[in-house]
């Protein structure tokens, strides 16, 4: 309970939880809302301690921000990929409507009705100002951030810890993926689906530069550009960082055999209206 921080910025109030000694908070993007934001956390305790936001993804909703006061504070430890699944008990912490020092922190639990690589859903119920706040397993280790609140009891929603740790040093480093940026990005053209060995194509769309190239249904991929894909949260903010017309190296893998292709991205699709 000691980890856990009300955040404070331009009047609007959300969570977030400590999770390194130096004073590393995870919460939800839209709480922190930009990068290199001045912002204010409170601990159980009522001490206010100044903070900036760093980066985040509209995507997931996850984002991180840090104390800026020198100290060594209070952390809780985060769980390692996987280890939560559907069924599994699970409570949330949070500062509905706000901090209140006489009230305390809330507790609610319940479990995971649903989960995917980039969003988890529980029937812990949730409240206005628990947003950004943790979801912890019930060996104390936080597995999600609270993000889209519902009035129903099964559809909250949260971040998956999955999400943070693919992203871990692009979020560190002050990087806000936006949807906006997402729709000005480089297109490849491929449905994703993430199994246990790693990220496969079910799809490559007609008429677009993984078609071009012959990116095929159940290829494994591997690595863009060098980097190491995990997850389709990855990818998605890996490609949307690009330009169209700009050329990335795809290594993939088809049944056993490594293969690599020279990709030009395409632009991305108009939605029609």
């Amino acid at each position: 309970r000691k980890a856990l921080v009300s955040i404070e910025s331009n009047g609007g109030a959300g969570s977030g939880i400590i999770v390194s000694e130096d004073g590393l908070v995870l919460t939800a993007a839209h709480v922190i809302g930009s990068s290199g934001k001045t912002m204010s956390v409170r601990l159980p305790n009522g001490k206010r301690l100044p903070a900036i936001s760093l980066g985040g993804s509209e995507i997931s909703d996850g984002g991180m921000l840090k104390i800026t006061k020198s100290g060594s504070w209070p952390f809780v430890e985060m769980a390692p990929r996987g280890s939560a699944s559907i069924g599994d008990w699970c409570f949330g912490l949070g500062h509905p409507g706000g901090f209140d020092k006489e009230r305390g922190i809330v507790i609610r639990i319940g479990r995971i009705i649903a989960k995917k690589e980039e969003t988890m859903r529980t029937d812990s119920r949730l409240l206005g100002g628990d947003s950004g706040g943790p979801l912890f397993d019930f060996d104390g280790r936080v597995i999600g951030i609270h993000s889209r609140i519902s009035k129903e009891p099964d559809e909250n929603f949260h971040v998956p810890i999955e999400s943070f740790r693919a992203n871990w040093d692009f979020f560190k480093d002050g990087k806000l993926f936006t949807m906006e940026q997402l729709s000005k990005g480089g297109f490849l053209g491929v449905a994703c689906e993430e199994r246990e060995e790693g990220i496969f194509v079910t799809e490559a769309l007609d008429r677009t530069p993984a078609k071009k190239a012959g990116l095929k249904s159940d290829d494994l991929i591997v690595s863009i550009d060098g980097e190491r894909i995990e997850t389709t949260e990855e990818l998605i903010i890996l490609i949307g960082s690009k330009k169209p017309g700009m050329e990335i190296k795809v290594e993939y893998r088809r049944e056993n055999k490594s293969l690599s292709s020279k990709i030009k991205l395409g632009e991305r699709p108009k939605r029609s209206r």
